[in-house]
């Protein structure tokens, strides 16, 4: 869960911080301001989503490293990497679906994002497993 945390708080130090470089990322020269004053708006509207997305995962992310030092005693946080990778991965699949991004685009999110899910889920503190814990 350390590292888990540590790369939700690094994309969300991004997303907020640096939301021409997330521009960067799905193919834009820059941020573009030289819009028309309505599109001016959106791209700032859309500078403000990744701001607040990135201070989610960056809360997020220092969660999931405080719950991982004892995740017997903080079950409620490995639970909630389980239902934070499983929502994850449901957006994920779902914009493929939707076709606002293509499997090649984002195939390494998805796989990382897969195999930590199983991760939790394999090594979750299961009520039959907490004696082997203490």
């Amino acid at each position: 869960m350390i590292l888990y945390g540590a790369i939700q708080m690094a994309e969300g130090l991004v997303m907020w911080l640096m939301p021409d470089r997330i521009y960067g990322y799905i193919g834009f020269d820059k941020f573009p301001t030289e819009f028309p004053t309505y599109m001016s708006v959106a791209t700032d509207f859309v500078a403000y989503i990744l701001a607040i997305t990135g201070a989610t995962l960056i809360a997020g992310g220092f969660f999931f490293i405080i719950g991982s030092f004892n995740p017997v005693k903080n079950v409620n946080a490995v639970r909630f990497a389980i239902l934070w990778s499983a929502l994850t991965l449901v957006g994920q699949i779902y914009t493929i679906v939707k076709g606002y991004v293509t499997f090649g685009a984002i195939w390494w999110n998805l796989l990382v994002t897969a195999l930590f899910l199983i991760g939790f889920l394999l090594f979750f503190p299961w009520p039959w497993r907490r004696e082997s814990y203490k």
